[in-house]
């Protein structure tokens, strides 16, 4: 299976349909300075769609990314699996509109690896936790002790000379 790169040339394509298939991996997200994603695996169906006045792009997005765990910091599975629509257009002015990307006149090519990390980030969940089984999320018990301050630790031995502090109220 051979998958395309991220710029598309579109000044040579005929009015129509064209397929496009990009894979976005860990070598994607590695190269992301700022990425929340640690790993993951996510294919792009892509039809661009070529006519006179305007072109189009429908994505299909399918697989996984690796994200950490809002509770425990553990790594975390979250499918992807969604369909979007993006209008191009050529312009002077930069439109805030969301689905719509503005190419300054005479560009002859897009480059959409901003715009499929972006989908992919505003697709997953705003909290991020692992499923849940009898109402609570199914983190590492270990790890959670130690967040919640339950953990058995031997810090009962107060160091002699802080011991005063604790008399002052």
């Amino acid at each position: 299976m051979e998958f395309d790169q991220f710029l598309i040339g579109f000044e040579g394509f005929k009015l129509g349909e064209h397929d496009f298939r990009f894979l976005v991996d860990n070598t994607f997200f590695g190269g992301l300075e700022y990425s929340e994603i640690q790993e993951g695996r996510v294919i792009v169906d892509a039809v661009f769609i070529k006519s006179e006045r305007l072109m189009e792009m429908d994505l299909d997005f399918k697989g996984e990314v690796i994200v950490p765990c809002d509770l425990c910091g553990e790594d975390l599975v979250q499918t992807i699996d969604f369909k979007e629509s993006v209008v191009i257009k050529t312009g002077a002015q930069q439109d805030e509109d969301e689905g719509i990307i503005i190419l300054e006149r005479g560009e002859t090519d897009i480059d959409i690896s901003h715009y499929l990390y972006e989908s992919i980030s505003l697709s997953l969940p705003s909290k991020r936790v692992h499923e849940q089984v009898e109402g609570e999320p199914k983190c590492n018990e270990a790890l959670m002790a130690k967040v919640n301050g339950n953990e058995d630790d031997n810090d009962d031995e107060i160091d002699p000379r802080w011991a005063a502090l604790k008399n002052l109220k």
